[in-house]
């Protein structure tokens, strides 16, 4: 942990924007009537033909290869979830296919088709969802034995093990009317089987999912049809680093080095807390350099809003410190970080310590009164204000509502040394927002560290290097604005501190694997902002899609660029799925890259139409130039 109000280790989509502030920041026995709606059986039916379009009241036969089909509407015909029956329990041995309306079944002890037996058997459902509502929706499922699911590439619930009839759940927050990838693996190992799968939001009441809102894709689809990109440059934008400028006995005091590091990565974007005259030198010059900062706010270390905050030497008020004395190069403030932590370090106002029962009072007052000093002035009102970190996951709740005074909340979502998709991502959305209403979410701290293997939930160097540019990913999925990766270089020679084996550089200024990774996923992916509309790609992935996200970006060129990666545990060896990806836009050449290998390209293709790819647990980008229209 860090004191005085540094650091410590311990998305919103229906967003308040502020207007020209911070601007560039930031997926039994017998089966129910009503689940039935397209049936393909190896016994029974041509698979390779078979049609969606069946009405969902088919009564149910002895077998389903005694089926009869109706007829229905298209419309009706495109509700539900594709659903893949498999024998076994790894999706190897699939036996049929069909679209279920909803996921609402209790097979008991019998067979959900003909061709699989009523125990050792799984089933995939895929698709899309749509909600209707702009909020943090509850995905639940009751299941026995295990089930997985993905919501818009997110893992909110993993318990793939035997169990009886259990409820799992997680969060995710969606926008109203936005279609997301979702799904869903069961399997059952033996006695009872049972599958459903539920959802409530604030305004949803907690239900089985209805048709209405699913829409089924292909057997083993990740994503299809047209999916609109987002602008390359508002993900190069999305990530920053932390930083220790006033740090000057460890690496940071090598500010030359820190410098040149900074502008190699592409980087920036920085956060950093500090007030002596030398820290406010490199703050200035950095910003004159197109590296800015997000200043961390603490009385603690010389800047507070106002007198009666008690702040110590030098003393600088907010507004005349943004003002006057970093103004070349702050972008935004950032209130009291893991206060919740820290209160308790010789805070006081007016003479009167913090403690703990005023501190949360302290910490409103803070908040409100940094905001309307910012904004009283128009030099200042461009600056963004951040509201605060904290430790503990009660104080979010406990703090009250403080998005009258900020213009972005703030979390700190450390998982290491788990993967960054193990869900925890979604948890803190949950949990860490309720202080900020709809206002968009920064990731003001995320990251691990490389101690030695001994220390405290310490992760390889190789697999840092991983899991940074996944962080970013999977955080700009989730709509979240800014992340700043903790931190940029190792800050002292001590291999059995993990709170010193941080950075993405080592403590000598060479470069760890992230580094390289970072570095790279910059260089390709960076594009000059411009007021331009994304426009979509129209493609589909089919294979082993398990665990398999992407990020779909456009620069201004037109060029697309579909970042895939594998969102597993990753160890130093190898890990990879085989995808096949069908482009259904006309697209003139691909081109393929690993950046935590190189920026070089490592293959190309000329109007290729399906390619084959070998996703690793690292990014995989595969730029896509489409045929010119002219």
């Amino acid at each position: 942990m860090k004191g005085n109000g540094q650091t410590a280790k311990v998305g919103f989509t229906e967003y308040i924007c502020p207007q020209d502030k911070l601007h560039s920041i930031f997926e039994g026995k017998q089966l129910l009537d009503s689940n039935i709606s397209v049936l393909s059986d190896r016994n029974s039916f041509d698979m390779t033909t078979q049609t969606p379009g069946f009405n969902s009241t088919i009564p149910v036969q002895q077998s389903f290869n005694e089926l009869t089909v109706g007829t229905m509407s298209s419309a009706a015909a495109s509700q539900g979830l594709q659903a893949s029956y498999y024998t076994g329990s790894n999706f190897s041995q699939l036996q049929a296919t069909r679209v279920d309306s909803r996921v609402d079944f209790n097979w008991a002890e019998g067979s959900p088709t003909a061709s699989i037996g009523a125990d050792n058997f799984a089933v995939r459902w895929a698709g899309t969802i749509q909600p209707q509502y702009s909020e943090i929706y509850t995905f639940y499922t009751n299941a026995d034995d295990g089930v997985r699911l993905w919501v818009n590439g997110q893992l909110l619930i993993d318990n793939w093990t035997d169990h009886a009839v259990t409820e799992n759940s997680g969060v995710i927050s969606l926008q109203a009317l936005q279609n997301y990838d979702i799904k869903l693996e069961y399997y059952e190992r033996s006695g009872a089987a049972s599958c459903q799968l539920l959802w409530s939001s604030g305004s949803q009441t907690k239900e089985i999912i209805p048709p209405t809102y699913l829409s089924p894709t292909g057997p083993d689809v990740v994503t299809a049809a047209n999916e609109p990109a987002k602008r390359a440059a508002t993900f190069i934008d999305s990530i920053g680093f932390n930083t220790h400028l006033h740090y000057y006995d460890t690496a940071y005091g090598d500010f030359s080095l820190i410098q040149q590091r900074l502008q190699e990565a592409g980087i920036q974007h920085i956060r950093d807390g500090g007030s002596d005259p030398t820290w406010v030198q490199r703050i200035n010059q950095l910003g004159n350099e197109g590296i800015k900062t997000t200043v961390v706010l603490d009385p603690n270390i010389g800047v507070g809003p106002d007198a009666s905050y008690d702040i110590k030497s030098p003393g600088y008020q907010v507004l005349e410190f943004v003002k006057n004395i970093i103004p070349d190069g702050t972008e935004a403030v950032e209130i009291l970080n893991e206060f919740d932590v820290w209160y308790q370090s010789g805070y006081s106002r007016n003479g009167q310590p913090v403690t703990s029962d005023n501190w949360i009072a302290y910490l409103r007052d803070f908040t409100r009164d940094t905001y309307n000093f910012i904004n009283s002035d128009p030099a200042t009102q461009d600056i963004a204000v951040i509201g605060p970190s904290f430790v503990y996951p009660d104080s979010s709740q406990a703090v009250g509502d403080l998005s009258q005074w900020v213009d972005y909340g703030n979390m700190h979502p450390y998982n290491y040394p788990s993967y960054p998709g193990n869900g925890n991502l979604n948890q803190e959305m949950s949990t860490r927002s309720l202080p900020f209403n709809r206002r968009p979410m920064i990731a003001t701290e995320a990251g691990y560290h490389t101690a030695n293997v001994t220390n405290d939930r310490s992760v390889s160097e190789a697999v840092q290097g991983k899991y940074i540019p996944r962080v970013f990913l999977n955080n700009f999925n989730q709509g979240i604005y800014r992340t700043f990766s903790y931190e940029l270089i190792d800050q002292k020679l001590r291999p059995n501190d993990g709170e010193a084996n941080f950075g993405i550089l080592r403590y000598d200024g060479s470069p760890k694997p992230a580094f390289t990774a970072v570095k790279n996923l910059i260089q390709l992916l960076d594009d000059t902002e411009a007021n331009f509309t994304p426009g979509s790609l129209n493609y589909r992935l089919s294979g082993n899609t398990n665990y398999i996200q992407h990020t779909l970006l456009q620069k201004q060129n037109g060029d697309f660029y579909l970042v895939l990666w594998l969102e597993v545990p990753s160890t130093d060896q190898a890990n990879s799925h085989q995808v096949t990806l069908t482009l259904n836009t006309a697209i003139e050449q691909a081109t393929t890259y690993l950046p935590n290998e190189s920026a070089n390209a490592i293959a190309q293709f000329t109007s290729p139409t399906q390619l084959t790819l070998t996703v690793p647990d690292s990014p995989l980008i595969v730029k896509l130039t489409p045929q010119s229209t002219t």
